[in-house]
């Protein structure tokens, strides 16, 4: 069996026992193998829309003789669980916009869901935003660095908080933290920012703007 990535560990880490989850876009598997060998109450759904993707995690699953803990399923998103299957959702590896389209388009089954964990690194402002309005709040976050790239993992919670532009953009908890590794993060997209702004034609004024306000924030980080 793989060992599981430094960046799906810290996915797991904010999973409980006793969970009902479902791990949309499973892959190959790992995950939810990994969350069945470590707790004995936990029901595991792993689903994938990509039919081999589904079927390598069914191999895999039958290798560690998890056939009985994990059931797989093939379908996008919340479509192939009922409310009543799931109090858990892991998204990750998938970006920002395609997270926030299946939570958002498939509300009525969020009814019974506590907890939302989600790994994606495309617009965090704009998934942060969104998840929240869905009546969930920033209960952690983590950074974790796997092949030399940043992640980022977020668990939403049921619940309410109100976010500035800062806290959405840079994650409240992560400021909170402020550890080596946000520092790191934060300093490669003064970078990147800086790059882009310097090679941006005349025009495009909006999107100059917003990434001259974003450049601000990372500036007075703390």
């Amino acid at each position: 069996m793989n060992k599981l990535s430094k960046r799906l560990e810290v996915v797991a880490s904010y999973i409980n026992d006793n969970s009902k989850i479902i791990d949309i876009g499973c892959d190959h598997g790992l995950l939810s193998i990994y969350l069945a060998k470590k707790y004995n109450n936990i029901k595991i759904i792993a689903s994938d829309v990509n039919k081999n993707a589904l079927g390598t995690a069914i191999k895999n699953i039958r290798k560690e003789h998890l056939e009985d803990r994990i059931e797989t399923r093939l379908g996008r998103g919340l479509d192939v669980v009922t409310p009543e299957e799931i109090d858990t959702i892991v998204i990750a590896g998938m970006g920002a916009n395609t997270i926030v389209g299946i939570l958002k388009y498939s509300t009525d089954k969020l009814i019974n869901v506590k907890n939302i964990i989600i790994q994606s690194n495309t617009d965090l402002y704009f998934l942060r935003k969104d998840v929240t309005k869905l009546g969930y709040y920033i209960e952690d976050e983590s950074l974790v660095e796997d092949a030399n790239i940043i992640y980022t993992v977020i668990k939403f919670s049921k619940g309410k908080k109100r976010y500035n532009y800062k806290e959405l953009y840079l994650g409240p908890i992560l400021i909170k933290k402020n550890d080596s590794l946000f520092k790191k993060k934060c300093d490669k997209e003064i970078k990147t920012i800086t790059m882009i702004l310097s090679r941006i034609e005349k025009g495009h004024l909006l999107y100059k703007l917003k990434l001259k306000k974003n450049l601000r924030v990372l500036k007075n980080r703390s």
